[in-house]
């Protein structure tokens, strides 16, 4: 025992006085061996460190026990992804009403339009003695982000004795639509028949509105078990077709028999057990598009074997962080917070894709039911500008191939040009529900106007495409899809934009801006701001791709024309930008003459504002998120920095961060100013958005703007990459005993950085 405790990582007090079962020691093995401070109250204490260090430039595994986090929250936070298919980290061995996620695939309901399809679960694995289902004492979660793979253990109890559980489960890097998983039991007091059933679940459903209503999305086909089990379903609406297949290793001796029911398609197997027997279990699942390609790659799985295939899998992720290089030193907090997010950014990328749909809570779970929005062009994509621009083309790919149907959005609402929706799902139509039901019957509900009204999106895409063509030169892209999208969301700010003789300036009505609060404003300062960027982009670059061949062929085929330029032109310069002349910007018309409020230093969230002004909110000058900071910070070169400090300075203490996304945008903003002690608290607060569950609902996935907003804010804010010119002008910017150190990809160069 005193060795144990000797390899403990943390060494606290009370384990070198404690004994084996005071301390929480986890038997598991030396290398794995820890005390429960090091696993206990991930989510309660911000004084206990819940990474423990691999050794291997600094990356970390995760550990989670769920008698301090509840299961959903933990499943969300140690999903695995490939980017083709997603699988949260439900225990293999429970029952759940979650199944798997393909990227991309959607199906269609009643009031969110579509949304992700929860498909059959293919890796669960029931176990019975005696015929009686063994039960979770105690289950405690492993994330390894060094090799993308996720260990359980738990002891499994029955009237008829204990059962140590542990299992390794991954979803390979290179071969996509691959699940392996592997499973040892080891018998500690239990006697009897042991049974092994190893199904695919056939019934999953999406959750709706009101709660406790359910929604499933695809149709069974074909489920049937001879040897493999295999399974065929269909999207309800017959857009997709998926197969799905999944096969278990019975020890050598053993019968394993086939079974289909209803309700699942599976094989079992059974064996007498006693103290101190051993079973090892390999178990496979693949996802495709045809029978054909699940087979081959379960045929490869079972002929390459569990171990070598996460050799495979840990050699992809050892490049994935070789060509990162992240480290963090001096504060294990934000490090851990760093790797955690950086590895869930990473994974839910798919290099095999010609498009990456990029939702606004990953693939990690229902959150905003698998829709894009603004959040992946604004707040995710520079993560993937500089460290996988690959990635950032393919998002791009995406808001390209949907163009038609941004156009049709457009002419829908009576604009000309590309309207990008505010949720898009699959297909680029508007998926924001306009009216969520509150009763089963419908008669009440909540009436959603952001789909209506949050017309800024369109701009926030033009911003992602400038950014992608100056920092990576991309003339394919440009000459193929982003000079096309430049010039469409300029159409729709021409028509959108009106012309008011009494302010003579051109104006915009009737919108919602990123703060949400306030709903049907005229000229938000950040519509507008961003608007007119968008307007300049197009001039800028029509008058460029007049002088090129390549790029002038494009304007004859959208038939764009001198006159049509200028007029984009005026409009982007009258267009009404609602700052005064001591530098001060009203959010909106008429906001500084609401009722004002502040709030104290560091608040987060809604929790502590008095009930009278949450039910009047939207009368107040309190802000959701950044809004006019946004815009300031997005486009800070157009603004002197005295305008800049007027309103971080106003705003902050107005605004709730009750959006993940506000955090991110104050800390680039505050960094911008020199402000990097308050900048560096917020970007701290922001980075831990999961690991701490700040905004209390982590469990419904993983928040992919806040992440990569945190990765904004250092790259644009922190490191200061402006220009190509002088990006590295920044890099001896530091805030306090931090450093960090990456490395990025600008125009194909790559380019390792320091900040210390």
């Amino acid at each position: 025992m005193p060795g144990l405790l000797r390899r403990c990582p943390c060494r606290c007090e009370g384990c070198e006085g404690a004994g084996w079962e005071s301390c929480g020691l986890l038997p598991q093995g030396a290398e794995r061996v820890r005390c429960g401070c090091c696993c206990r109250g991930l989510l309660l204490d911000n004084s206990l460190s819940f990474a423990e260090r691999t050794g291997v430039r600094g990356l970390k595994k995760y550990v989670f026990r769920e008698k301090e986090v509840d299961r959903e929250t933990i499943a969300s936070l140690t999903t695995l992804s490939n980017g083709f298919i997603s699988v949260r980290g439900d225990p293999e061995f429970l029952e759940t009403q979650q199944g798997m996620f393909v990227a991309g695939v959607y199906g269609y309901t009643p009031v969110f339009y579509r949304e992700l399809v929860n498909i059959p679960r293919a890796h669960a694995l029931y176990l019975e003695i005696e015929g009686v289902p063994l039960a979770p004492s105690d289950v405690t979660y492993t994330l390894d982000t060094r090799e993308g793979s996720l260990e359980i253990d738990a002891l499994l109890d029955s009237p008829l004795g204990l059962v140590e559980y542990s299992s390794k489960r991954f979803v390979h890097r290179r071969l996509q639509g691959l699940l392996g998983l592997k499973i040892r039991l080891r018998s500690l007091t239990a006697s009897g028949k042991l049974c092994v059933k190893a199904p695919i679940e056939l019934e999953f459903s999406n959750p709706s509105v009101p709660d406790g209503v359910r929604v499933k999305l695809y149709r069974v086909l074909r489920a049937e078990s001879r040897g493999t089990s295999s399974v065929e379903v269909e999207s309800n609406d017959g857009k997709y077709r998926l197969s799905i297949a999944s096969t278990v290793s019975a020890p050598p001796g053993l019968e394993l028999r086939d079974y289909t029911t209803r309700s699942q398609a599976g094989q079992v197997f059974c064996t007498d057990i006693g103290p101190g027997d051993t079973l090892d279990i390999e178990r496979f699942a693949s996802v495709a598009f045809t029978r054909e390609e699940t087979e081959k790659l379960l045929d490869v799985a079972k002929s390459t074997g569990f171990d070598a295939l996460l050799t495979q899998h840990r050699e992809e992720w050892g490049r994935e962080w070789e060509s990162m290089s992240l480290k963090v030193e001096g504060d294990e907090e934000l490090s851990d917070a760093l790797f955690f997010n950086t590895f869930h950014l990473l994974q839910v990328y798919n290099p095999n894709s010609e498009v990456f749909m990029l939702p606004a809570r990953g693939l990690h779970g229902y959150g905003y039911r698998g829709h894009v929005f603004w959040d992946t062009e604004i707040y995710a994509f520079p993560f993937y500008l500089f460290f996988k621009p690959d990635a950032a083309r393919k998002i791009l790919e995406f808001r390209c191939c949907t163009l038609q149907a941004v156009l049709e959005n457009a002419r829908r609402n009576g604009y000309r040009g590309a309207q990008y929706p505010w949720e898009s799902a699959d297909d680029g139509f508007e998926a924001t529900p306009r009216f969520v039901p509150l009763d089963p019957a419908g008669r009440e509900g909540v009436r959603i106007f952001t789909g209506d009204l949050e017309h800024h999106i369109t701009a926030d895409v033009a911003y992602a495409v400038d950014l992608y063509y100056r920092y990576t030169g991309d003339k394919d892209f440009f000459s193929r899809c982003g000079l096309r999208m430049l010039v469409e969301t300029a159409r729709f700010w021409a028509s959108r934009a009106e012309w008011d003789e009494d302010r003579r300036a051109y104006v915009i009505r009737n919108v919602i801006g990123p703060d949400e609060y306030h709903v049907g404003v005229d000229n938000n300062f950040y519509t507008n701001v961003m608007a007119k960027h968008n307007l300049e982009l197009a001039v800028r670059y029509c008058r460029e791709a007049q002088l090129d061949p390549e790029l002038g062929k494009v304007l004859s085929e959208l038939e764009v024309g001198e006159s049509e330029v200028g007029m984009w032109y005026e409009i982007a310069s009258k267009l009404l930008i609602p700052c005064s002349r001591d530098g001060l910007c009203e959010q909106f018309d008429g906001y500084f003459r609401l009722k004002d409020y502040k709030l104290p230093a560091g608040n987060v969230g809604e929790k502590g504002l008095p009930r009278e002004i949450l039910q009047e909110i939207q009368s107040t000058q309190l802000v959701k998120q950044a809004d006019v900071v946004a815009g300031l910070f997005l486009l800070r070169e157009k603004f002197p920095v005295s305008v800049h400090r007027a309103n971080y300075e106003y705003y902050l203490p107005r605004t709730t961060h009750a959006s993940s996304l506000s955090l991110p945008m104050y800390a680039a903003e505050a960094f911008y100013l020199g402000e990097f002690d308050e900048g560096y608290e917020m970007l701290k607060k922001a980075a831990l958005a999961d690991l701490r569950n700040v905004y209390g609902n982590a469990q419904d996935g993983f928040h992919v703007g806040s992440a990569g907003g945190v990765w904004m804010a250092i790259l644009f804010g922190l490191l200061r990459i402006d220009d190509l010119g002088s990006w590295m002008q920044g890099s001896s910017r530091a805030f306090g005993r931090v450093r960090l150190f990456f490395s990025i990809s600008i125009r194909g160069k790559r380019y390792s950085v320091s900040i210390a």
